[in-house]
């Protein structure tokens, strides 16, 4: 049943190929970590309980 593989099938046949775009994607994920607009110290106002 050629064409009816599941990933983990080509991944195996093809194991450079796998490891090249594992790489691949872990690059992209470290140039676009940086580009996140994300604040490492966000204002927070808790809310507070006064009796």
């Amino acid at each position: 049943m050629k064409g009816h593989g599941s990933v983990s099938a080509w991944c195996i046949d093809h194991p450079v190929a796998t490891i090249l775009l594992t790489f691949a994607l872990v690059l992209l994920g470290v140039i676009a970590f940086p580009r996140l607009p994300i604040a490492p110290l966000p204002e927070a106002e808790f809310p507070t309980i006064q009796v």
